[in-house]
């Protein structure tokens, strides 16, 4: 049984871009371990559901108070996400131990010299353990990037053994422009496509009274409905 460790920046992303990747290792009896490493604090979805500015999910200005909610604040937008981060990786198939939260970092002020850090401690403690994060190709979200430049930084220097470097859905075409040498491979899940539709469903659920605010759909609605239709995972070795 191999040990894999994925690096997650944003809540959301493990469904959306590793999502079939993290059910075919577990499909495989393979251990699978989720690192979310920001807070996902700078989200601008906060605005929609405090009725700021348009929703991008019921395609209106909302009322929190018609709505049965009061306003949200940055420290309720951290704590909503989290909740639907944690739903999503267990609707995935992942046992709830195996789902880190990581997030001394406010996205977007990451480094590659903190990411390099994050990987040290989690492959310290996961001896010879597969690692996974976003590919640093394409100009991505610099979360996403910087943890793909320290884990080949990593690979270079034979810290790790074991890189695969995932490329977003929606980035797939910039990645392949950036370096067009390198060999993006796509993967389906082999069984269980429904454990992947059903973590990113769970970025969809609306329910005040129970504290779901679908922020995730709020914030990717199209990618997610992408993903729903047609939930892939992109990769690339290291380059």
């Amino acid at each position: 049984m191999a040990v894999n460790l994925f690096f997650i920046p944003h809540q959301d992303d493990e469904a959306l871009t590793f999502g079939a990747g993290i059910r075919n290792h577990l499909n495989a009896g393979d251990e699978c371990h989720v690192i979310l490493y920001t807070d996902g604090s700078s989200s601008n979805v906060v605005r929609q559901l405090n009725g700021e500015t348009k929703s991008n999910m019921h395609r209106k200005l909302l009322n929190p108070q018609q709505e049965g909610y009061a306003p949200l604040d940055r420290t309720d937008l951290v704590r909503y996400r989290n909740d639907e981060f944690l739903r999503s990786c267990l609707a995935l198939g992942l046992p709830v131990e195996h789902v880190h939260f990581v997030q001394d970092l406010q996205d977007g002020t990451t480094t590659i010299e903190d990411c390099e850090e994050l990987i040290r401690e989690f492959t310290d403690r996961y001896h010879g353990a597969r690692v996974k994060t976003f590919t640093d190709l394409g100009g991505n979200h610099r979360d996403h990037a910087n943890m793909g430049a320290a884990a080949r930084n990593l690979y270079r220097q034979e810290k790790i053994a074991d890189l695969r470097l995932y490329v977003e859905p929606y980035n797939l075409r910039q990645a392949k422009k950036a370096n067009r040498t390198v060999q993006v491979l796509k993967e389906k899940p082999k069984t269980h496509r429904e454990f992947v539709v059903a973590s990113l469903i769970e970025y969809k659920k609306w329910n005040p009274a129970l504290e779901q605010f679908a922020i995730g759909y709020h914030s990717v609605r199209k990618e997610i409905d992408a993903a729903i239709a047609n939930p892939v995972s992109y990769y690339h070795k290291p380059y």
